[in-house]
């Protein structure tokens, strides 16, 4: 299977971890419903609670890049604009092995 695979690290400012935390878990089931969308996770980090990971697997770009039309993630990047300390990386990858 061609996966197409999404990574999203997210960093809250001080004191906005359980708002970052709420928005981000607002957009995963959602994101599961979606008939494209194979995978779709959220991890926090042990170490930096601030530190968010998201984890997604798609069919393909396209089905990726049609989430962002969705009125939930609209509104998560809407909420998150105050709640982060710096930019979020994002990291498109393909599967090798």
């Amino acid at each position: 299977m061609n996966k197409y695979t999404v990574v999203v690290i997210l960093e809250a400012k001080p004191g906005k971890e359980p708002a970052l935390k709420q928005a981000l878990s607002n957009v995963i089931k959602p994101s599961r419903s979606e008939t494209t969308c194979i995978e779709y996770r959220l991890h926090q980090d042990h170490n930096n609670p601030a530190q968010f990971v998201l984890f997604e697997n798609w069919k393909n770009k396209e089905a990726h890049q049609a989430q962002f039309d969705k009125p939930y993630i609209q509104a998560l990047a809407q909420q998150i604009d105050g709640l982060l300390a710096k930019p979020y990386q994002a990291f498109c990858m393909q599967e090798l092995e």
